[in-house]
């Protein structure tokens, strides 16, 4: 149902991914208590329980009527014969309340949406869509519904065919998830997708098409007056990746059914930098994918509207208004044009202030311009799993002052004068009423809706411009005359309008291509799909060269545009000049091949500016593997080349030849200059990792003579013998043994490390019967294999052998009463004496008697970082500081009631979520490996397994990949804990409902000299700057040395961004020491809320929030993450950052995280 899945739990740790609220549900009076509408708005129960149940989606009819598709059996607990139902119910006495419910139809299975076109009624249920009559108005369907189309993927699953809408063009559009669709029109027109789509087709199922594709998976589309379509989209948990899309018709929005990499692999596959890094999941920082307009991080996002009633005046007017069930929130994303795209802001309206059943899944204008909201009220978001079937709610927003006035009667309509009342009516279904009265008199309504153009209203003007073209004939001019408008949305308009009818109003389109709109001209470039190739090349050409690697949406239009006519555009731009460093996005789309050849001809060039050459060496990371790759490596073979360059391409190897690239590993030139390398000692640590990752089993020699030799620097022997050991060369154990007795104490420790990871025990256990070898090596080894499941039963056959010392004994009991894995602490549970064993809850687990204690989330969080029996932190983060096996739980709070948190817990193979089912691959060599499924392509398959490890394996190495139906946690993971601790776990999981985000960029402003060790007073910039800055500001410093705001990137360690400002400086040529320098950067809040700035410096710092001092540290101290939690306040909209960090000798550098309630998106423009 809902469109985000209740995980499978990872083994040991991934168990704790859950969490919330502690209070379970409540009766419907009290959860509106807990709700919370913003100021001038008014929030009260319209229906719940037991009148509905579970509504996963609602339409609202021209009467006002709640029309509500309920979903309360299916996946495990499906029924067989389906048992759901649509219901509609009514408040026939006007208090505001449902007091008549009808069930409409039953015996429906999962009906993921609910339409109401007059007598029609829509809902999808895949892979079929069905079309119920009432032709007599009782609300009861008159029979069996008819299947219109079928072919829609995702049965049983909740990511198939969702919510259909009505749009103004008078055709139905949907949403669908990433299970594919195949489905022939009744026309005999045929759409066909493997992933994610929106879609489009006639009432009466005819003139399919794919509006644009590449989704995971969208719940609703939402379509206003001006024909703009938006949609949100789901991300795979815990990568805070949930996006807001305004369609692009044509594009691409870049899911292919997996993320291009695990988030860990962020810092090194879209460095700081790098053009909408953020948009990363979905594959937006890749030219040929459209980004969307917002990514929202965290959540389960579900139905959206697009209002363009004025109930609530012009700040809810002509937005996307949006229903996000994992943080409970009810959002408005308001979108204006941006060159020749749209850029959008996120608000919070409503939400819960306490109630964690409370599930927003849809919202609805009804006729009178409220908005009901629906409301799934469930302890989980869904997904595959629900624990809350007999429960629902539905709420109406309006405003809180002034009674709701309906524009119009209801239909359906007998009068054109009627209908065009209802026309300008903000509910579709109403909307529909009217234009099929409009339609259907045909001629009659052209001058009725003539003087309708006439009206103050846009968007009455645009409803009335999409029937008059569906009329036809002389009623169409109107739209040809509306290109001559001084509107540019209604040009806009009127160009998409006439787009769809091919080459027939080419003559009038094309003039417009030089129109003073990025928007008009944007629609051109768009219709120019529908031209003949001699019409329409000259015009693209135009749009292309105008492209200067700045406007992103123009890149995608243009890639749209220029489909089946790439090469014949990539030679027009040549015989203009214009293949040039700023289009290299562009260029790399036309022609992959030619481009690649003019980037490492133009990077050669010595006049080439340095913004260009950066540009062109990071468009070698995005081009398609073969020529990237091939680019690359020629870089690198280059001795002749900048160091800075042969570094940059190796950095691009290091981040694509494992994955992308991988066929070019048996490229000689890449060998040959990797060999080279490998002699010079700058280079071996580097390429010794490229070699280990990238799998590089030719220069397996290199690597293990380097780890022979003694005359090489100890870390590159390190490096060289972890190299080896990730080769699994053959000749690797005996020289690892001899490596064991080396003089250089790192070197013995490297080998040792490497022989545990090849799992070859005997050198290993000759350790400990030798009084020759160190003892602190024999300690090592001990921690070492301990810290393993096969390593601490190679320990414990050891010690039924008595072939362990005695003191090694002890130490290796000691730590196997701790370890990540339930079955090495039962087998080691005999050496411990009974009464100092721990209490533990068992095998035969009451969850009752853990619910019914209360927590402490002071404890609970110990317990989750440090407890030996629970082991979260080695799988999960908080705040960024853990694991990155599992999902980021820092807001997982928001998404999980107690109690679903638990039922997940004790049975982890219940429902397992697509991103988190276990596989298992054999190799051709007999290897066996299990994990989460990444990539499968026909070059490679990468799992991700228990380690956080990627094993990536080429596809012809592979004999089987098996799916696995248990998760991988184990289901008496509890086992080990007391009821109280497992009490306390719960209460500290269910306390994390605040996002973190790192800052990865600063606009930098420094160095300024800091004589004073203790300075901090603000000195250097105007106090303006703190509150409102000009970037484009100039500085003088007490050297007398020009500072400006300069963009600069944040280095990664461990995970975790900050600011080098020893390297910013000295990249400079500037003293580092005694200095001081100022960091902004800008923060959008989706609402008024209380944050936690997390802040790291070395040394002292000064903060300000929206100009006012926050926090101040005045000393000295190395820099780690998080040193300080500073409580700010900040505004909905834009608010500005500043730190002032002091380095008094040394290193020097600074760290912003920000943990928030709501979302907040970093920015430095």
């Amino acid at each position: 149902m809902i469109n985000t899945h209740r995980l499978s739990l990872f083994a040991f740790a991934a168990l704790f991914g859950f969490g919330s609220a502690a209070r379970g549900q409540v009766a419907p009076d009290e959860e509106l208590k807990a709700l919370r509408a913003a100021d001038g708005l008014e929030i009260s129960l319209f229906a719940s329980e037991p009148m509905i149940t579970n509504p996963a989606a609602i339409d609202v009819d021209t009467h006002g009527r709640v029309w509500v598709a309920e979903i309360q059996w299916y996946r495990r607990a499906a029924k067989d014969p389906p048992a759901d139902k649509i219901k509609v119910l009514e408040d026939t006495d006007g208090d505001g309340r449902a007091d008549k419910a009808t069930v409409f139809a039953e015996g429906l299975f999962c009906p993921m949406s609910i339409c109401v076109a007059g007598s029609r009624v829509y809902v999808a249920t895949s892979p079929d869509l069905w079309v119920y009559d009432d032709q007599n108005g009782d609300l009861k369907a008159d029979g069996p519904p008819t299947k219109l189309l079928t072919g829609f993927g995702g049965h049983n699953h909740d990511h198939g065919a969702h919510s259909l809408v009505l749009g103004p063009d008078h055709k139905w559009w949907m949403s669908h998830g990433d299970t594919g669709f195949n489905v022939a029109g009744t026309d005999g027109s045929k759409i066909e997708y493997r992933w994610g789509g929106m879609l489009r087709g006639e009432l009466d199922g005819s003139k399919l098409e794919t509006v644009a594709v590449n989704f995971r998976n969208p719940y609703e589309i939402c379509v206003s007056s001006f024909g703009e379509a938006f949609c949100s989209d789901n991300d795979n948990d815990g990568n805070f990746s949930t996006r807001i899309c305004w369609i692009l018709e044509g594009g691409n929005y870049g899911w292919y059914g997996a993320p291009p990499f695990a988030r860990a692999e962020l810092p090194l596959k879209a460095p700081p930098g790098t053009p909408f890094a953020e948009h990363w999941h979905f594959r937006g920082h890749v030219p040929g994918h459209v980004p969307a307009t917002l990514v929202t991080g965290f959540g389960s996002p579900c139905g959206i509207c697009f209002y363009e009633g004025d109930a609530f005046g012009p700040k809810y007017k002509n937005a996307p208004l949006h229903t996000d069930a994992g943080p409970r929130e009810v959002r408005i994303y308001r979108h204006e044009p941006a060159g020749f795209g749209m850029r959008a802001t996120s608000e919070v309206f409503v939400h819960s202030d306490g109630d964690n059943y409370f599930r927003p899944d849809d919202i609805c204008a009804a006729p009178d311009g409220s908005l009901l909201i629906a409301d799934w009220y469930d302890g989980g978001v869904g997904g595959h799993a629900y624990n809350n079937p007999e429960q629902g709610r539905i709420f109406r927003l309006r405003s809180a002052s002034g009674a709701l006035q309906r524009v119009g009667k209801p239909g359906p309509y007998a009068t054109v004068a009627d209908a065009i009342e209802g026309l300008k009516n903000p509910n579709l279904a109403t909307q529909c009423l009217a234009r099929e009265r409009l339609l259907a008199d045909g001629q009659q309504s052209v001058p009725a809706l003539t003087e309708l153009l006439q009206a103050g209203e846009p968007n009455f003007q645009a409803r009335a411009l999409w029937l008059l073209d569906r009329i036809g004939g002389d009623a169409r001019h109107h739209v040809v005359d509306r290109l001559k408008r001084d509107s540019p949305a209604m040009r806009a308009l009127a160009v998409r309008i006439l787009r769809r009818h091919g080459a027939e109003y080419a003559d009038a389109l094309l003039p417009l291509a030089s129109d003073s709109s990025a928007e008009v001209q944007r629609e051109v470039l768009l219709a120019l799909r529908g031209l003949p190739d001699e019409t329409a090349m000259p015009v693209l050409a135009k749009f292309a060269a105008e492209y200067d690697g700045q406007d992103r949406y123009l890149l995608e239009a243009v890639n749209i545009a220029s489909e089946g006519r790439k090469p014949a555009l990539y030679a027009a731009l040549q015989r203009q000049g214009q293949v040039t460093a700023d289009k290299i996005q562009l260029l790399q789309l036309l022609e992959p091949d030619t481009a690649a050849r003019f980037v490492l001809a133009t990077i050669a060039k010595n006049s080439l500016a340095d913004t260009d050459r950066s540009r062109l060496l990071q468009s070698l990371a995005t081009m398609p593997a073969e020529q990237g790759g091939q680019s690359v490596v020629a870089l690198l073979a280059q001795e002749n080349a900048a160091r800075a360059e042969r570094e940059a391409a190796l950095k691009l190897l290091a981040a694509n030849l494992p994955g992308a690239w991988k066929s070019l590993a048996t490229d000689e030139l890449l060998l040959t200059a990797l060999r080279r390398l490998l002699k010079e000692p700058g280079w071996q640590q580097p390429v010794l990792d490229l070699v280990a990752d990238a799998g590089l089993q030719s220069l397996g020699g290199e690597a293990l003579a380097l780890a022979r030799s003694s005359a090489t620097d100890a870390a590159v022997r390190e490096r060289a013998i972890a190299t080896i050991a990730k080769l699994r060369l053959k000749q690797a154990p005996a020289a690892l043994e001899k490596l064991l007795g080396d003089p250089t104490p790192a070197v013995r420790s490297a080998a040792l490390a490497a022989l545990t990871e090849l799992q070859s025990w005997p050198p290993i256990r000759q350790l400990f019967g030798s009084n020759q070898s160190p003892a602190e090596l024999r300690a090592e080894a001990a921690e070492r294999l301990i810290a393993r499941t096969d390593g601490a039963l190679v320990l414990l056959r050891m010690i039924d052998q008595k072939q362990l010392p005695e003191e090694i004994q002890q130490q290796v009991i000691a730590r196997a009463t701790s370890h990540p894995d339930v079955n090495i602490r039962l087998l080691y549970e005999r050496f411990i004496p009974e009464d100092q064993r721990p209490k533990r809850l068992g095998s035969e687990i009451r969850p009752e008697a853990i619910l019914a204690l209360p927590g402490d989330a002071g404890r609970g969080a110990k317990i989750f970082s440090e407890s030996s029996a629970a082991q979260c932190k080695s799988c999960h983060r908080v705040s960024n500081v853990g694991g990155t096996l599992g999902p980021d739980l820092s807001q997982i709070g928001k998404k999980y009631a107690r109690e679903a948190l638990l039922e997940t817990i004790l049975e982890p193979s219940k429902a397992i979520g697509p991103e988190y089912i276990p596989y298992l691959l054999e190799t051709t060599a007999g290897q066996v490996y299990a994990g989460f499924l990444l990539e499968k392509s026909d070059e490679q398959v990468t799992l991700k397994d228990s380690n956080s490890n990627l094993v990536r394996v080429a596809a012809d190495e592979m004999v089987t990949l098996a799916q696995q139906e248990k998760s991988l946690m184990p289901e008496l993971v509890l086992r080990d804990m007391s009821a109280q601790d497992a009490a306390d776990l719960l209460a500290y999981l269910s306390s994390l409902t605040s996002a973190v985000q790192q800052m990865d960029r600063f606009r930098v402003a420094g160095p300024f000299p800091s004589p004073d060790r203790e300075e901090l007073e603000l000195s250097d910039i105007a106090e303006s700057d703190l509150t409102a800055p000009d970037l484009t500001a100039v500085y003088r410093s007490r050297r007398d040395q020009v500072v400006r705001w300069e963009l600069a990137a944040c280095d990664n360690r461990d995970g975790n961004w900050f600011f080098d400002q020893a390297k910013y400086d000295n990249s400079r040529g500037l003293r580092s020491d005694k200095v001081a320098h100022y960091l902004l950067t800008f923060a959008d809040s989706a609402a008024d809320q209380d944050v936690t700035l997390l802040v790291g410096s070395d040394d002292s710092c000064l903060v300000w929030v929206n100009g006012n001092e926050v926090h101040r540290f005045d000393g000295s101290r190395k820099l780690s993450p998080a040193q300080d939690r500073v409580p700010a306040r900040l505004h909905t909209g834009r608010n500005t950052i500043v730190i002032k960090v002091v380095n008094h000798d040394g290193d020097g550098g600074a760290s912003l995280s920000i943990s928030s309630p709501s979302s907040v998106q970093f920015r430095t423009e």
